[in-house]
């Protein structure tokens, strides 16, 4: 039920336009304002409560859905959390409106959309890079979470993602369980999907990147994604054309979600996952 639930939504989220309802900002923002109305999290907040916060939803879906005894409405239920958790409209609208005024050579409305986008011209990583690393937050760690824990792995990730990305848009309100904990949820999936870009890029020139950060506890997942993204593809960014390192870098991100796919599909038919 899993690969078929995957390849549903995969196919759902490409040609159909989601409504508010069947995206994760939706929900994330009224879970947001219910911590928030109740001062659930502060400065002060204790390891312990954060975890709570966060577990306890995916935990009673997983409890909840272990109830249900129909493998049909387990499909349709599975594959509408899925649905909701998988992907990111808003951002895949500001790549287009991106790539639209690339066209026009409006640079500046380029600069504007990126910065959107969470890339700043100090940023460490290329524009393209940033790219990669929101596929593989808003898709292929979901998918494998997705694979790992069924809808409870979802929405884990999900509101361990979106919890410590709005804490860091609060004042004062650093949490490092929040970063700990993504440096956790991360650290498996990230290198899958650097092992993605290996067998759907430059496989010799990036293994040794991969090889190097594979066994590391203190790299950022992000800087593993990007490095080893940057050495399967031979592409550098290009003053004169603002399009040809993200769209190629975008490129091998949806060739490396077909690669989970694939595998995903192998895992199912033997047995590894249902």
């Amino acid at each position: 039920m899993t690969l078929i639930s995957l390849i549903v939504v995969l196919f759902a989220e490409r040609v159909a336009t989601q409504s508010q309802y069947w995206q994760a900002d939706f929900y994330l923002t009224k879970f947001h304002r219910f911590i928030h109305k109740r001062s659930l999290l502060d400065a002060n907040t204790s390891d312990l409560v954060y975890l709570a916060i966060i577990l306890i939803p995916a935990l009673l879906l997983f409890v909840l859905l272990q109830a249900i005894d129909s493998n049909f409405l387990r499909l349709i239920i599975d594959s509408a959390i899925l649905m909701v958790c998988i992907g990111c409209p808003s951002l895949r609208a500001t790549y287009k409106c991106y790539l639209q005024a690339a066209n026009r050579g409006d640079f500046q409305a380029c600069s504007m959309y990126a910065d959107q986008l969470g890339h700043s011209g100090d940023s460490p990583s290329s524009f393209g890079q940033m790219l990669v690393w929101l596929n593989y937050q808003h898709y292929a760690a979901v998918i494998i979470w997705f694979a790992a824990l069924g809808p409870a792995g979802s929405l884990l990730y999900v509101l361990a993602r979106s919890t410590q990305q709005w804490l860091s848009e609060q004042q004062d309100m650093q949490l490092p369980i929040a970063d700990k904990l993504m440096a956790v949820l991360d650290w498996l999936p990230v290198r899958i999907t650097a092992l993605g870009f290996l067998l759907v890029g430059h496989f010799s020139r990036a293994l040794p990147i991969w090889l190097h950060h594979f066994a590391g506890l203190q790299t950022p997942a992000k800087t593993v994604l990007c490095e080893v993204a940057k050495a399967a593809e031979d592409v550098e960014p290009d003053e004169n054309d603002c399009t040809e390192e993200p769209c190629t870098l975008v490129r091998l991100a949806k060739r490396n979600v077909l690669f989970l796919v694939v595998f995903i599909s192998v895992l199912s038919l033997s047995g590894w996952i249902r």
